[in-house]
């Protein structure tokens, strides 16, 4: 699946040899990875670049009221493999038949420049990523009985380009990197077991000055995994950091404020009201580094800011081009690929594009720093890292195990707790307790978490259930 360099992009040499008389689009990749894998400090493995060069190719053909699509992907950038491409694009739109009446493809390029490369890590890939995992690796030297247990890194370097037949031509490269690491903590009374952190982190840019920084930290919550006890069980007031908050949020909203929810009957109506009037988030795709920025979205469509809650009010909905033409509105510039398959860089290329969220931008409120938040609390859960929080995008329920968490008591975070799950709703009917309705406080610093920018927050009330020995509380308890 390689391919040889060229200077021209992947999209516009398969569009000056596509012979189609339906409006058509090409999304083209060329992408390259480098990979390092290690083994507590020492490196076992260093691969790259895998290069993959590749395109797909939509048509569009207008059925009276309705639109056809057909899509086809291909890494054969030959003369016949574009010609196979194109034609079994065509084939298969003949049995489409989707309700837009019509699909208006964008002609203009972009204006303005995003944050969406690492420039050190696009001249010299492994070079830097040595840089990086020995700069992580280092501080465990001096940490007493704690380990990088396993990891790797990964680097991504593409080149996106889009070209269509309403003469859309525009290129970008893009930056993204994968990090995955397992901490472990040992010592201590004889039998109690290590205790394991997971790190998993997905970025635009490394910096080996600061990357070290957070590894005190983690080996601190591996050995608090060591000694913590079953949480209480009971509808608890929950503290969220913003890492946490990333595996929730983005899979609920990025599906329920979109053309394709509305389409399912499954999008909240604008105007409705879903949170707290303190509640503001936005979905921005040029939001500096968040691993979707781009200056246009996978249809070509410029990208910006759009509000999708405003004082706890749902104010827009995310369209692509289909769903746009669907509602006879605008494309908002969400056309997404490869978003149920957890794609960033890598083969997006091989799938159509729907409607989705980029970087999800919760608002900071004015409640202060972390410490007050669990001030506020009273009496709760510090919830620091929650396994597979499996958040369900048409019912907007999430669950998942606590990992490691803490107890906070009398407005003070206490003892760790892990074991047992905590779960409960993104959003609901008015009446019904979810997140977004029953946050009680908004922290006043944001983070950048894969595709979230958000505060800590502070939620009335989960539901937790932990061990009928380690006693119970209630919410408003403090």
């Amino acid at each position: 699946m390689s391919a040889a360099p060229s200077s021209v992009p992947v999209s516009y040499r398969i569009a000056d040899k596509l012979h189609l008389s339906a409006p058509w689009e090409v999304f083209g990749e060329r992408a390259r990875r480098y990979e390092l894998h290690f083994n507590g400090r020492v490196i076992e493995l260093v691969r790259g670049p895998l290069v993959v060069e590749g395109f797909g190719v939509r048509v569009f053909r207008t059925l009276g009221e309705r639109t056809a699509t057909g899509f086809q992907a291909s890494t054969d950038t030959s003369e016949k493999g574009i010609a196979h491409a194109a034609e079994d694009a065509t084939q298969i739109a003949t049995h489409s038949d989707f309700p837009a009446k019509k699909v208006d493809l964008p002609s203009a390029p972009p204006s303005g420049e995003v944050e969406a490369v690492d420039a050190k890590l696009w001249e010299a890939p492994l070079p830097r990523l040595r840089e990086y995992v020995d700069a992580l690796l280092a501080p465990f030297d001096s940490i007493k009985d704690a380990v990088p247990s396993f990891g790797s890194v990964r680097a991504t370097l593409t080149e996106t380009s889009i070209a269509n037949s309403a003469g859309l031509r525009t290129t970008y490269p893009h930056t993204t990197i994968e990090l995955e690491l397992a901490v472990k903590a040992f010592g201590g009374p004889e039998g109690v077991p290590p205790g394991e952190y997971w790190v998993n982190q997905l970025t635009r840019r490394i910096d080996p000055e600061d990357a070290g920084d957070p590894v005190p930290s983690w080996c601190s919550y591996a050995e608090d995994a060591r000694r913590a006890h079953a949480p209480p069980t009971g509808d608890l007031p929950i503290v969220l950091p913003a890492h946490v908050l990333a595996g929730i949020l983005p899979s609920v909203i990025g599906f329920r404020w979109t053309g394709g929810a509305r389409l399912r009957e499954l999008a909240p109506a604008t105007g409705t009201v879903v949170g707290v009037p303190g509640l503001h988030v936005t979905d921005d795709g040029r939001f500096p580094w968040g691993p979707s920025t781009a200056p246009v979205d996978d249809e070509g469509v410029a990208t910006r800011k759009r509000t999708l809650i405003a004082g706890g009010v749902v104010d827009e909905l995310l369209y692509d081009l289909l769903h746009a033409g669907a509602f006879e509105v605008p494309s908002s510039g969400n056309g997404l690929r490869g978003l149920s398959f957890g794609y960033r860089d890598w083969l997006r290329f091989t799938h159509a594009p729907a409607p989705g969220s980029t970087t999800l931008v919760v608002a900071p409120g004015t409640d202060g720093t972390d410490a007050e938040l669990a001030e506020i609390a009273g009496e709760g859960i510090w919830l620091q890292q929650l396994g597979w929080a499996n958040p369900d995008s048409i019912s907007g329920a999430f669950g998942g195990e606590i990992r490691i968490g803490y107890r906070i008591r009398n407005g003070k975070i206490a003892e760790p707790v892990r074991g047992g799950t905590i779960g409960g709703l993104v959003m609901a009917l008015p009446g019904t307790p979810s997140l977004l309705s029953g946050l009680v406080a908004i922290g006043s610093k944001a983070k950048l978490v894969d595709d979230l920018s958000s505060p800590t927050l502070l939620v009335k009330s989960l539901t937790v259930a932990g061990d009928a020995g380690g006693g119970s509380i209630s919410a408003g308890s403090g």
